[in-house]
């Protein structure tokens, strides 16, 4: 994993550590600082971020949930009180998984910053992972290839335009198809739509059986813009062994540089180059453009207001260009591009552009919003989609995965049989201790709904920059695990 940031000698890149023990109290302190190490940021930056991650993951999933959720990520660490260099990280897509620090549920991004931190410590290869090649030929063609072998019938080109529903029985007859298509009639009915189109097909009927659904339509804000656009370059450049974040591009840039990845291992004639186009292309860089609101300094507006693919691109490419052409020497080159390729649902107009495909962006509060992967109203309905609630909790294929592992085991109970999905737990493993404190914290809360008293003072009052250092979140640190371990099991 990388950071390109404009004027910087180089592209930085995250260093690993070694894979280590957690042992019983994870050492945050140590953990920011080698996380960030090369990064120029000062050391109050460093302390305030461990003080405020210690104070989450010391903090059980119920209060996470019931209290961190209705604020913004960047409220519960106290944003504004960090370094402009610092906000531009937090307001980084890869560094806050594809999410806006000060829109983004403090819960959600909190549970995964935890995840990225903890998983900083483990041997490499276990993080970051991608695709051994394009989506298509390694996930969706042979899933379909699966799906038809099992007698799967596919309706492409028709759209679901809502579902018939038995309001007696409390179950979907069928799903009415657009253009005129004969309905679908089955016995049980598992939706992945998109949370735009699914929120249009909710019925009056349906949203009065089921209070996740009435809560569903009712929804505004859940969605934001990630675009994918692919570059393509006549010689590989592997900028970095993962993905790379650029916080100072306007547009929320994220990369990665796929034809390095899927060339490990290969031999020469199934390389990139071999295996795709004419021959004449080695590599393709492949970009997340997650900010379409703000404006480029360069052309005067966002890239919403941009009139074609050809304008978002090219801004884009130069946006790329600035961020990692530093005095280590020129990345990218104009000469070195071939083509490049912009996500076909986006569609422009004089005004500007549209999306088909926005993507969950899990702002404060919208995991209440949000429905299970069983609809408790609907005898026959499941939910198989990245919106659903899940321990995942993140528009990701592997949360829309964990979905649908549900729905299935759920679809199962209901015919009276057992679960067959395998469903794999989060688990957020910082040691005993850091267990301990958590069950101290449930315990208040679901008791008093309050949190515990402090086991400790926290660092401070500090005037301006004075504090907390790095060196204060160390001694806090190590008051607070002396404190839980003088707790003692209970």
């Amino acid at each position: 994993m990388g950071i390109a940031e404009v004027g910087a000698p180089h592209v930085f890149r995250l260093k690993r550590h070694a894979p280590a023990s957690i042992g019983e109290f994870v050492n945050m302190a140590e953990l920011v600082a080698e996380f960030f190490a090369g990064v120029d940021l000062s050391l109050f930056d460093l302390g305030r971020f461990t003080i405020k991650m210690l104070d989450f993951l010391t903090t059980c999933e119920e209060r996470r949930r019931d209290q961190y959720e209705e604020m913004s990520f960047f409220s519960f660490i106290e944003g504004a009180t960090f370094s402009r260099k610092f906000q531009s990280y937090l307001n980084s897509s890869r560094f806050m998984v594809a999410m806006d620090a000060r829109h983004g549920s403090a819960c959600t991004i909190g549970n995964k910053v935890v995840q990225i931190m903890l998983d900083f410590w483990r041997a490499k290869g276990e993080n970051d992972r991608v695709l051994r090649g394009p989506t298509r030929s390694q996930w969706l063609e042979p899933w379909e290839t699966y799906l038809r072998d099992r007698g799967v019938v596919f309706h492409f080109g028709q759209s679901v335009k809502g579902f018939v529903l038995d309001v007696v029985r409390r179950r979907i007859v069928a799903a009415e198809l657009s253009g005129g298509m004969t309905p679908v009639i089955a016995d049980h009915f598992i939706v992945a739509l998109p949370i735009e189109r699914m929120k249009s097909c909710i019925s009056d009927e349906m949203a009065l059986l089921d209070n996740s659904l009435l809560r569903l339509r009712r929804a505004r804000n859940m969605t934001a813009w990630m675009v994918g656009a692919q570059y393509f370059l006549r010689e590989d450049v592997p900028i970095c062994d993962g993905h790379v974040a650029y916080p100072d591009s306007p547009w929320a840039l994220s990369s990665i540089s796929q034809a390095s990845f899927w060339n490990r291992g290969k031999a020469e004639h199934d390389l990139f180059q071999h295996r795709y186009g004419d021959g004449g292309v080695k590599g393709v860089l492949s970009v997340d453009i997650c900010d379409w609101e703000t404006p480029s300094p360069r052309l005067g507006k966002s890239a919403r207001k941009c009139t074609s693919a050809e304008e978002v691109l090219a801004e884009v490419w130069e946006q790329l260009k600035e961020a990692v052409n530093g005095a280590a020497g020129q990345l990218l080159s104009d000469s070195n591009l071939a083509c490049w390729y912009l996500d076909e649902n986006v569609t422009f107009v004089r005004g500007g552009a549209a999306n088909e495909t926005p993507l969950l962006v899990h702002p404060p509060g919208s995991w209440f919003n949000r429905p299970g992967p069983v609809i408790a109203g609907i005898a026959n309905m499941f939910f198989a989609a990245d919106y659903v609630q899940t321990e995942t909790d993140l528009a990701t294929m592997e949360g829309a995965c964990h979905a649908a592992r549900l729905a299935v085991n759920g679809l199962l109970a209901r015919e009276g049989r057992p679960a067959a999905a395998a469903v794999f737990p989060v688990r957020e493993d910082a040691g005993a201790l850091v267990k301990r404190a958590k069950e101290r914290d449930r315990r208040a809360w679901l008791q008093e709904r309050r949190a515990p008293p402090p086991l400790v003072p926290r660092p401070g009052p500090f005037r301006g920059d004075e504090g907390p250092t790095l060196d204060d979140a160390r001694r806090y640190q190590d008051r607070l695990e002396a404190a839980l371990r003088a707790l003692g099991p209970e």
